[in-house]
């Protein structure tokens, strides 16, 4: 094999380096173009290097690597007169320049050439059999190919500037000040004997003060002044001329042809996660390996991407964008209790949990603990996990925060639901959820997804679904809900294990839309809506109400959320209309506040009414989370007790990348932005993420869907493990309470 270094990122360095020492007799040429070596950045985090968390394959490299790094041992937060600081969260920091050196060295020794101060030629790539892309954020090599490649690149809304600071720390710290200009905030790493300073701010707090544009020495008095109670007198050494902003990349693909990117040149992580490091020379580990098998270049650059890139790059990427987001809008937080504020930082990436900080920072998560829970308390006299407190939803008590979220089962007869609903519902409810909203039930018989759709259109509905309701109030302290819907032009398919497909003209039936635009090129085009539809839906809508009421419903969620009828008149991808009902946002809400006005006229003004939102489109020229935030406050108004946060499924084009807590960070921006209380949903699987959304105010509720498909005990399993012993068991089942279950001893 013949392989081509293009620049000198820390992972394209190991991955030559491996394929070296794995094979002497390869040609690896390394070439470093002069890009710029991460300057201006943080130092690079190699979390536990040498340890069980992470051996490199090279452990030569791994030991020098742990030797010139400093290793801190936990995270301070300084806000809000509050000093709060963790133990037993260690990671070691090393420089970029030094890492990038111990790399170059362990290279030469290994027999890789070297070559600097020019790219290479085109003839160089093409006599390659393996162009290794390793030349930084801005590489050249992959912006020649960015089409091939699918490159996307977003700055964040706030700058920042690096300093040297003659301080050392044996944690990471983070200190946040309130200043007449808005929140500034420093980060401090370590950094050759001393440490690393990251100030940032918001582009619009920087314009108030006067130093958008400002110079470093003007930069760094003001940093001296905002930061001087932390600095004790000690001189800020700037790094950079000036405020710069952090750009995340990625790319669809990490390869095309026998080009592959390596490092940030493939994608990067915000500064505050800091682990792009550790993941860019693990995947460096996984294709040298992977090029063992003999297999050819473009199969193993594919096939080793597709096994890596979900659990490393793009669960690192999902972590960056919740820290960042949690950054960028810092303001929110500020109002929060100084104890939630400080949780809320430490789990700001949704991969620090309740859990960890519990043997971490045990006063701070029992301060926390008391907060959520209020005046509730365990027979043991201390309050419950945050997940299992009871939470009061206009005048409805929940016994505890966890929500099975409505999953469509495609099972019932001209929406009549039946035995199997009694069983799937009954379970979920013995198993001690604190809410039920039971599938997405529609409110006429043509506003069905498919013919297996459940519904509240005819009287037959109301006793079907009343028997369910009443088993679940007799038997448990849960309550439960209905999702009132139409699909729109999502409507008129087969269910989901048929896949989704157009049903034949004999059993199909028209569809609606705000405009006549298929869901999908596969798909039937909608009737665009007029204003006598309009009024029938918004009707039915109401007249579902008073059904679901009937029925005995504790509450009713209305679904504007993933491309259904309502969600498509909110989504300018779907309402092109050109009347009052188009255009704006105002207007394309017009109509979705009108149904639920009227739905909730009909529905009990004591039992409350949650909606669910598609709070980002996630294509573009879609609706942004900014949209979000602002139609929220319109909901509310309009009689939504709570907002469902979801995302996507607004088209065919695009869905959210799916992964764990993926769409809670989407909650956590309305709910604390607006102050309306949220439901979470997506990828909550574990007790402690559930209690960690909770106590750090991220939403009020957590509804699992798959989650409660695998276990429909999920709370009182939860109850267990944690060692909660007050949750209320149906007396048919009272003595499980006692039993101590085993795995495999």
């Amino acid at each position: 094999m013949k392989a081509i270094c293009v620049g000198v990122d820390p992972a394209g360095l190991y991955l030559a380096l491996l394929l070296k020492t794995m094979d002497p007799a390869r040609d690896i040429e390394i070439v470093d173009t002069g890009a710029p070596r991460a300057a201006g950045l943080p130092p690079i985090v190699t979390r536990h290097a040498l340890k069980p968390g992470w051996k490199l394959a090279d452990e030569a490299l791994g030991r020098a690597i742990y030797a010139a790094s400093r290793e801190t041992r936990g995270v301070r937060v300084r806000a809000l007169q509050t000093d709060v600081a963790t133990d037993g969260q260690t990671a070691a920091y090393i420089a970029a320049s030094t890492l990038t050196g111990l790399l170059l060295e362990r290279a030469r020794a290994a027999g890789c050439r070297f070559r600097a101060g020019e790219a290479p030629t085109a003839a160089d790539l093409a006599a390659a059999d393996l162009v290794i892309a390793a030349d930084g954020a801005n590489s050249p090599l992959r912006d020649t190919r960015a089409a091939q490649f699918g490159t996307t690149r977003v700055k964040s809304s706030t700058r920042h500037v690096l300093f040297d600071v003659d301080l050392a720390s044996d944690h990471v710290e983070h200190w946040f000040h309130r200043t007449p200009h808005g929140i500034v905030h420093a980060s401090l790493t370590p950094s050759g004997a001393g440490g690393a300073l990251l100030v940032g701010a918001s582009a619009a707090t920087l314009e108030k003060a006067g130093l958008a544009d400002g110079d470093a020495g003007a930069i760094a008095e003001w940093c001296d002044e905002i930061f001087a109670g932390e600095l004790d007198g000690r001189v800020l050494y700037p790094r950079g001329a000036s405020w710069t902003a952090f750009e995340e990349i990625r790319n669809a693909r990490w390869s095309a042809g026998n080009a592959l990117l390596t490092g940030a040149a493939a994608f990067t992580s915000h500064h505050s996660v800091g682990l792009d490091a550790r993941t860019a020379m693990a995947d460096a580990e996984a294709f040298a390996q992977g090029f063992e098998t003999g297999a050819p270049v473009a199969e193993v650059l594919k096939s080793v991407e597709a096994a890596i890139r979900p659990k490393g790059a793009e669960s690192l990427q999902r972590a960056s964008r919740a820290s960042q987001a949690w950054f960028e809008n810092v303001h929110r937080y500020f109002d929060t209790p100084p104890e939630q504020f400080a949780f809320s930082c430490l789990t700001r990436s949704m991969r620090v949990t309740h859990e960890h900080l519990k043997s971490w920072a045990p006063d701070l998560v029992a301060e926390i603990d008391a907060l959520v829970a209020g005046p509730v308390r365990g027979r043991d006299g201390a309050p419950p996990p945050p997940m299992l407190t009871p939470y009061r939803l206009g005048e409805l008590t929940l016994p505890n925060r966890i929500v099975m979220s409505p999953m469509c089962m495609y099972s019932a007869d001209d929406g009549v639901v039946n035995d199997f609903h009694m069983v799937h519902y009954g379970s979920r409810a013995i198993g001690g959820a604190g809410l039920i909203v039971a599938e997405m039930t529609d409110v006429t018989r043509e506003g069905r997804i498919s013919p297996g759709c459940a519904g509240l259109y005819k009287p037959e509905h109301v006793p079907a679904w009343k028997r369910i309701v009443d088993f679940i109030h007799a038997t448990s302290d849960t309550k439960i809900g209905v999702q009132l819907a139409h699909a729109g032009r999502k409507g008129s398919i087969s269910p989901s294990w048929e896949g989704h497909a157009q049903l034949p003209p004999d059993r199909a039936w028209t569809t609606l839309a705000p405009s006549a635009i298929p869901f999908d090129k596969d798909r039937a085009a909608p009737k665009a809506m007029d204003r006598r539809d309009m009024d029938i839906v918004r009707d039915a809508f109401a007249n579902a109400a008073l059904m679901a009421d009937e029925a005995g419903f504790d509450m009713i969620e209305i679904h504007f959320a993933h491309g259904y009828l309502l969600s498509s008149f909110i989504s300018p991808l779907s309402n092109r209309r050109t009347d009052e009902y188009g255009g704006s946002l105002e207007n394309r809400l017009r109509w979705p506040l009108e149904v639920l006005r009227a739905t909730r006229r009909a529905w009990p003004a004591r039992k409350p009414v949650t909606v669910r939102i598609s709070a980002h489109d996630l294509v573009e020229g879609g609706t942004t989370i900014e949209d979000s935030i602002a139609f929220s406050r319109w909901l509310r108004d309009a009689g939504a007790d709570m907002i469902t946060v979801s995302t996507g499924a607004v088209t065919a084009e695009r869905r959210p990348m799916i992964g764990r807590l993926y769409q809670t960070t989407w909650s956590d921006q309305i709910r604390n932005e607006t102050k309306i209380p949220t439901m979470a949903v997506g990828g909550i699987a574990s007790f402690a993420d559930a209690s960690t959304i909770v106590a750090a105010g991220r939403a009020d509720l957590c509804a699992l869907a798959r989650g409660y498909m695998f276990d429909p005990y999920f709370p009182r399993h939860a109850a267990h493990k944690l060692g909660f012993k007050d949750m209320r068991w149906p007396n048919q089942y009272r003595g499980a309470n006692a039993l101590a279950m085993r795995d495999f001893d």
